[in-house]
């Protein structure tokens, strides 16, 4: 008489699937959380450390400081401080009281718009622009863009340093590290801070947060649909062991349990098809089995073309947030580089000079003469046009360097290329425009603006600012000379 096993195959196979559903299971819940989680915390970060750089870049240092000065002296001189955990109290409100006239400043105003404008056009929980007092271990609120109730008034401060603030503190020019965290009444939010700087001194931070509600939710429904395809795998295929012990369907079951394995095995990082691909037709359960693996794989790669949308979505923003900070770097008047432009290009200058890289170039001095009296006598807005109108007949000129606006009525060209090479006839060609346009009476007086013109071409062993230097001393040379010829 044959001997029973002590483990059937009906057995076997029981105990065989239920754990590789077991091990499949831990494993994609393992990668997919980890995957997907890695991701989403990483794109946030690296955008939300990119919008606010974005904002600390469009802010004027001088009117932040401006801001900081305000808020900050008024925050030594009260000694009855009241911090945000009062928020909403009648003491809180009367303490903030003390700081509504800053809230009145041009600065304060220009800097609050600034930040709406990133704040609004990428979609962020809020920007604001802090400081911290470490005398007082306080976060002191300066601007922020939020609307409506949840905005920190100047001079709102959080009783609290935390350990990112004091590192950001001794270590400035990385900012504020992204932090991220989940509270009951704001979810799930990241944020990160920028520096601003002046004259090489801190200011300020210029912080943004972002909610990740949504990526998380979408993150929940992902895991949500993976667990629930996977147990009615394992539901099916503890079914199939059960009754079906036959030669016939362990090829197939093995088919399966290979392809299952070799999918998590290789990750995820892409769109798969090894299920789609498995041709099982046996007319049971097993055929049922592929089509509920094919269409759990459908499931995956539909919730994965969610997040490459997504992923798509932030590399839109991050152009988005590089296209602000070109803007930043464009004057708003005449639409030529602005001064923190010029201070990037003599930066590159300066260490084409150092390497041998660059060998000649040369600097042009614009100044429009009488400008002030022109504001005077006609307004501001006539004044903008003379300062358009120069800059037009610059810009006209060099052709081939780039024009930047140095100052209120001043410019500056790096001239360049084979603008250097005829320089000599470019500036009398600038001067003979600048002598006819004076002499045209059907223009207005605004309109025949009179400007004074230096150059300065780099000499070997020259540094930039001697170029700069010289230049701007044949400028005010020539200055000097036409106010003596009464022009």
């Amino acid at each position: 008489m044959t001997q029973k096993p002590r483990f059937s195959l009906k057995k076997k196979m029981v105990i065989l699937m239920v754990s590789i559903i077991a091990a499949i299971s831990v494993l994609a819940g393992v990668f997919s959380y980890k995957g997907i989680n890695d991701i989403s915390r990483g794109m946030y970060i690296s955008r939300s450390k990119e919008l606010s750089k974005t904002a600390a870049a469009m802010l004027d240092p001088h009117m932040v400081k401006t801001v900081k000065d305000q808020v900050m002296a008024i925050f030594s001189a009260t000694e009855d401080r009241v911090s945000t955990e009062a928020w909403g109290s009648p003491e809180f409100d009367a303490y903030l009281q003390k700081y509504a006239a800053v809230q009145e400043t041009d600065a304060f105003k220009t800097i609050q718009r600034q930040l709406r404008i990133v704040q609004d056009n990428n979609d962020l929980q809020c920007v604001y622009l802090v400081c911290f007092d470490t005398a007082t271990e306080s976060t002191v609120y300066l601007v922020d863009g939020t609307y409506g109730e949840d905005n920190s008034l100047p001079g709102s401060f959080d009783a609290v340093m935390y350990d990112v603030d004091h590192e950001a503190m001794k270590n400035p020019e990385n900012g504020i590290a992204p932090d991220i965290t989940n509270t009951e009444e704001y979810g799930w939010v990241v944020a990160a801070g920028s520096p601003v700087f002046l004259d090489g001194d801190l200011v300020a931070f210029a912080a943004a947060e972002i909610s990740m509600n949504a990526v998380m939710e979408q993150r929940n429904s992902y895991l949500v649909i993976a667990l629930s395809a996977l147990l009615i795998l394992a539901v099916v295929f503890i079914g199939l062991s059960i009754y079906l012990i036959d030669r016939t369907i362990i090829r197939p079951i093995n088919k399966l349990s290979d392809t299952s394995e070799k999918y998590w095995r290789s990750g995820s990082e892409t769109i798969r098809n090894d299920f789609s691909r498995l041709q099982i037709h046996t007319g049971d359960e097993i055929e049922t089995l592929s089509n509920a693996m094919k269409q759990m794989e459908q499931n995956i790669n539909e919730q994965f073309g969610k997040i490459l949308e997504t992923t798509q979505k932030l590399i839109t923003t991050k152009e988005h947030a590089e296209e602000m900070d070109r803007i930043a770097n464009v004057d708003a008047l005449t639409k030529v580089r602005n001064k923190r432009a010029y201070e990037e290009k003599a930066a590159q200058l300066e260490k084409g000079l150092e390497k041998g890289e660059i060998k000649d170039f040369g600097i042009a001095m614009v100044d429009l003469n009488d400008l002030k009296q022109i504001n005077d006598r006609y307004g501001h807005d006539k004044g903008d046009i003379a300062i358009q109108k120069i800059c037009g007949m610059v810009c006209a000129t060099f052709k081939h360097s780039p024009v930047f606006r140095f100052g209120g009525d001043e410019f500056v060209v790096v001239v360049e290329g084979s603008d250097l090479e005829n320089v000599d006839a470019l500036l009398g060609q600038l001067e003979g425009e600048v002598n006819r346009n004076m002499a045209n009476g059907a223009l207005q007086p605004w309109e025949r603006g009179n400007a004074a013109v230096g150059f300065a071409q780099y000499r070997e062993g020259d540094t930039l600012e001697a170029v700069f230097k010289r230049a701007d001393k044949a400028m005010y040379a020539r200055k000097t000379e036409m106010k003596s010829a009464g022009r």
